[in-house]
């Protein structure tokens, strides 16, 4: 699993037949889609060089940073978006894998460091403990980024145009294969994917001219590619990985892994309706959902689904879909009778006339009952750094300005709030603070106080 940026959270992350999925045989897709997928590092700082891995057991995302044993180590959810919990990454990572044998997720280290686990907490979150498997450098050189092959009980590398294969068992060469068949000048060094799809499981990226090269394990010669868009970023190195059946890459800027289906029978499967706008919103006290498709593919119905945890849902109603067509359906449902909770989460289940399912990311509303909460702040107590739902329609079209202060009372940061929507999403970066209770203070431009809720960092 190799290596890849905050891009815009609309994006929607789908979880469809998953157990079908990952059992199915597939060839190259010629030219890569772009899914809706997208995992967001909340971390401070810059996050870069990359791995990435899927626990399908746990039905969870980890990402960690490699370089350091202190740099972010982060759990998503299977519907993406923001990461949900954060830690460090306890040993200097640089490959990650799921071993099904051991149910674990595995990893190997810079250097001389070794292979070893992650272990994972009662809530599924990456925790930054771990137990040694092998010590020593058990890879081609310090840099190199393992990827598992259950099948053979081994781990692969790739280096200088070949891949080296390492027994589990003993972490000892078993075998070295030569990748033969194309250029191989302008690969992102010391990464590879491993695909399980036959004649096609060695997988590298050509940075260059954005193409993701397979090969057949067997042989070790090329066997097919697939063109990724001009616009997908790519690197040099690191950021880049297959997770969950899809190839990811890092986007270091915006700090966010994005998907793409790379197998032609895939792509039709994960993209049977096209989402191009999902929207949850305070109405007079009722949560009014709204979304646009632009085509949709044997689409039965919508299944709204509400939670007070996001890990709990329950269906609120069905709206039937549209069925088939490339042209823009409107569609819209109200939940009367909100939940009376700080934050309301909301999403979509779109399920086909054969009973596949895509599942939409899930929307965060401020309560819309009539016992209001202007401020809710998650997750609070909070690390690296926090969101600020603000309820701005309680007060009107007047500007306001979320104000940070310390137990002392003095200033941390000033905040001003646009009023152009019902509910504002306020991100705050927490890294320069030390620990301790903070005040978020909502106030006019005047100074009046609105309300103020308490931070713990």
């Amino acid at each position: 699993m190799c290596c890849a940026s905050f891009g815009r959270l609309v994006l929607t992350l789908l979880v469809s037949g998953l157990a079908t999925v990952a059992s199915a045989q597939w060839t190259p897709a010629v030219n890569a889609v772009k899914l809706p997928d997208s995992l967001v590092f909340v971390s401070a700082g810059t996050v870069s060089n990359t791995a990435l891995v899927w626990h399908p057991v746990a039905q969870r995302y980890y990402s960690v940073r490699v370089g350091n044993v202190s740099f972010p180590l982060e759990t998503w959810l299977p519907t993406g978006g923001l990461s949900i919990a954060q830690t460090t990454a306890g040993v200097d990572t640089r490959g990650m894998w799921y071993n099904p044998a051991t149910a674990q997720i595995e990893r190997n280290a810079f250097a001389t460091v070794g292979w070893v686990t992650m272990d994972i907490d009662g809530a599924l979150n990456a925790l930054n403990t771990y137990t040694v498997l092998f010590p020593g450098q058990l890879q081609p050189n310090a840099q190199s980024l393992g990827v598992f092959e259950p099948a053979t009980n081994s781990v692969l590398f790739y280096a200088a145009g070949n891949l080296q294969v390492r027994s589990r068992a003993t972490g000892l060469v078993v075998q070295t294969l030569a990748l033969t068949g194309t250029s191989l000048a302008t690969i992102n060094a010391n990464c590879l994917i491993y695909t399980g799809q036959v004649g096609y499981e060695i997988g590298l990226l050509d940075y260059v001219n954005k193409r993701v090269l397979l090969f057949d394990r067997a042989t070790g010669v090329f066997s097919g590619m697939s063109q990724l868009p001009a616009s997908a970023v790519t690197a040099s190195s690191y950021r880049y990985g297959y997770a969950n059946e899809r190839f990811w890459l890092f986007n270091s800027t915006t700090k966010t892994w994005n998907a793409y289906c790379i197998w032609t029978d895939q792509c039709s499967i994960l993209l049977p309706v096209e989402m191009i706008q999902w929207d949850a919103r305070c109405d007079r006290g009722e949560v009014l959902l709204t979304w646009t498709t632009a085509t949709e593919l044997n689409s039965s119905h919508f299944a709204v689904e509400r939670s007070q945890d996001a890990t709990a849902w329950e269906v609120l109603g069905e709206v039937l879909a549209a069925g088939n067509g490339h042209h823009q359906v409107e569609y819209r449902f109200t939940d009367q009778r909100p939940l009376n909770a700080p934050v309301v989460y909301y999403r979509l289940r779109q399920v086909d006339r054969d009973g596949r399912e895509e599942l939409f990311r899930s929307l965060t509303v401020a309560n819309c009952s009539e016992q209001k909460i202007a401020l809710v702040v998650q997750p609070n107590p909070a690390s690296y750094a926090c969101e600020v739902l603000i309820d701005a329609s309680m007060y009107g079209e007047e500007p306001l300005i979320l104000l940070l202060r310390d137990g002392l009372g003095r200033s941390h940061g000033t905040y001003p709030v646009p009023v152009d929507q019902p509910v504002h999403r306020l991100h705050l970066e927490l890294q320069h603070l030390a620990s301790g209770s903070y005040q978020l203070i909502l106030t006019t431009t005047t100074g009046r106080p609105l309300a103020r809720t308490t931070l713990m960092h």
